[in-house]
């Protein structure tokens, strides 16, 4: 692939969800909350994340409890911008979906999507237009670079952060 047009690049970088809540009969899935573990491994993803210079403009993410507050969590240590719910990151949008919203942002330059599995690594395939599978553990993240331009997305992956490795 030849390389992207530096001043029509958006950064996207692309974060699950940490780990959550057990499935219950008494707790509808959409309310599940990060797990006190859930909520460190993602926040020692986005620090290092930040050590690395990452630092988007606009987090978007799931309506789902444990996403807003993973999303919550990054904004905090990686000192971004908005935090904004949208139905595009719900499990069973279309990536295509998410590109619109990701278009809606024009300028952002950095993106943070915050969401679930199977669906974020869906997205990460369509963003770098690539039959892949991605194996985006819980709180893992993943940073692509993607022209911003009209069309479909081109992108290039720069790195993938999972839990384990943030941890040494």
């Amino acid at each position: 692939m030849a390389a992207l047009d530096r001043e029509h690049q958006v950064n996207i970088y692309i974060l699950r969800h940490g780990a959550a809540e057990p499935r219950g009969k008494t707790t509808p899935d959409a309310e599940r909350r990060l797990t006190k573990e859930g909520r460190r491994e993602v926040k020692a993803v986005v620090q290092k994340a930040r050590a690395a210079g990452a630092a988007p403009a606009l987090i978007l993410t799931s309506p789902l409890v444990r996403a807003v507050e993973t999303a919550q969590i990054a904004q905090e240590a990686l000192q971004a911008g908005q935090v904004t719910e949208t139905n595009a990151l719900l499990p069973d949008s279309p990536p295509q979906s998410v590109w619109r919203e990701i278009r809606s942002h024009a300028g952002a330059g950095s993106i943070l999507l915050v969401g679930h599995e199977p669906q974020l690594s869906r997205i990460a395939a369509f963003l770098l237009e690539a039959p892949l599978a991605i194996d985006l553990k819980k709180g893992a993240l993943l940073r692509l670079t993607v022209q911003d331009h009209h069309g479909p997305p081109r992108g290039v992956l720069k790195w993938l952060l999972t839990p384990r490795l943030a941890r040494h």
